[in-house]
């Protein structure tokens, strides 16, 4: 990955959740008998947006306008799409960008990651204290070096020094017009209701399009003789010195998830296109993957598997006087990049694959600490039992045995003040984490869930 790559910048918002493997919805204060995902989440329009100010009007240098040209005729005549419009390109000083990026911030609204910060705190993914929303600014504004602002129409650039671009950049970023031209990003990204699985595999597409019309617009000939698992392979590579740099800042669950997007955002769209016979990768706009898991397993997406849904009697934990306030599915992406805190890659990469489902909840309840809750649902006993083996090797990493160990099937961490107890219960695995006087009966309630 280049030092400042590509981002797109309606996602600056996203970018956290994603990143984190979570959505977050305020939960309703009625109390439905059993709720289903789709019932619990939020209304189905869009929040509604505030009108971000007006950019910097200055004219591009004659450099830049060729650039342009020459980015938005290769990203029409690669991608096979026609132009509908005009786009836009503003360069903007590196403090530009960051204020840019905070007032996308704020017209989008940070409530969902204030929430997503209480749930992934609650759940110990990531460390007490961490504020999604100041990450999300940060990370984008430190790592993008031209972006696609579905919000302005535009594209934006980040001032570099000595006025060196990237051509393969401003392509990516042009292709990113076109697909909102003529798929709607915004309301492909901010569709409702929230689920991060769903939500993430978009955002595979999204830019695994994006790195395909790129890769071949600059490999040419090249690029078609290579075979999808060499493209994989070397789109992984790309990433390494991000590993060890920014990236190394970051938990792997926030890293890794973003690199998901591109590389195995990448392999989806490509597996696809050389499939026989191929599929269009405009028919799979109109028909966008439902999990990560079909992106990973594109098989899965021709074959039209869903995910499991996954519920908890939210009743019985409302008369125990526990309230939901943020809720998502992880999805094998998700379940994948938080394996990887404590479990070598192949291995943490073999045992999300068994996915079948998943939901966490936080709840919050009067006078208590946070409760979290997380189901997950996997494709056989023996892919649960994988699951369970590698997440407590995780936790093994971080946390004191407790003192309950039920045989085979059931796991005790401790953390300060925070009781895991994760529950081996043929295709699910349940993990209950909070104080250990709520944990216990929390897991009685889990398990009932379907």
């Amino acid at each position: 990955m280049r030092t400042r790559g590509s981002n797109l910048l309606i996602f600056v918002v996203v970018l956290a959740v994603a990143a984190a493997g979570l959505t977050f919805f305020l939960a309703k204060r009625s109390r439905p008998r059993v709720v289903s995902p789709v019932a619990a989440a939020t209304p189905d329009a869009p929040p509604a947006r505030r009108t971000l100010p007006p950019l910097p009007q200055r004219p591009l240098s004659p450099r830049l306008k060729s650039l342009r040209d020459r980015a938005a005729e290769t990203a029409s005549r690669v991608r096979g799409l026609e132009w509908r419009g005009e786009v836009g390109m503003t360069e903007l000083s590196g403090w530009e960008y960051g204020t840019r990026t905070k007032e996308i911030a704020d017209v989008l609204g940070t409530d969902d990651l204030k929430g997503l910060s209480r749930l992934a705190v609650a759940g110990g993914m990531l460390p007490e204290g961490t504020d999604l929303a100041s990450l999300a600014v940060s990370f984008t504004a430190a790592t993008a070096g031209a972006t696609y602002s579905p919000l302005d129409k535009q594209v934006l650039l980040v001032t570099e020094r000595g006025g060196v671009r990237d051509s393969g950049l401003l392509t990516h970023e042009f292709v990113h017009a076109l697909q909102d031209q003529h798929f709607d990003l915004l309301k492909m990204v901010l569709a409702r209701p929230f689920s991060f699985d769903s939500e993430e595999a978009a955002f595979a597409l999204v830019e695994g399009d994006a790195v395909s019309v790129e890769r071949r617009a600059t490999q040419g000939d090249a690029w078609a003789r290579k075979t999808v698992e060499d493209l994989t392979r070397e789109e992984d590579e790309r990433y390494a010195p991000y590993r060890k740099g920014i990236g190394a800042f970051f938990p792997p669950l926030l890293t890794e998830t973003f690199i998901f997007r591109y590389r195995d955002g990448l392999h989806f769209v490509e597996t696809l296109r050389r499939a026989r016979p191929a599929v269009s990768t405009d028919e799979v706009f109109r028909r966008p993957p439902q999990s990560s898991e079909q992106v990973l397993h594109p098989e899965k997406y021709l074959s039209g598997e869903p995910p499991r849904e996954v519920e908890l009697d939210l009743e019985a934990f409302a008369d125990e006087g526990w309230r939901p306030v943020a809720t998502t599915p992880l999805g094998e992406v998700g379940v994948r990049g938080l394996l990887l805190a404590g479990v070598p890659a192949e291995e943490a990469k073999r045992a999300a694959a068994g996915w079948g489902g998943d939901r966490s909840f936080v709840f919050e309840r009067e006078g208590r600490g946070p409760l979290f809750v997380w189901r997950t649902l996997w494709d056989t006993p023996r892919d649960a039992q994988e699951f369970f083996r590698a997440y407590n090797q995780m936790l093994q990493q971080r946390a004191a045995p407790g003192a309950n160990t039920q045989g085979e099937s059931e796991r005790d961490w401790r953390e300060g003040e925070s009781l895991t107890r994760v529950r081996l219960e043929g295709e699910a695995v349940v993990v209950v984490r909070g104080a250990e006087d709520d944990v216990a009966g929390a897991l009685k309630l889990a398990v009932r869930g379907r």
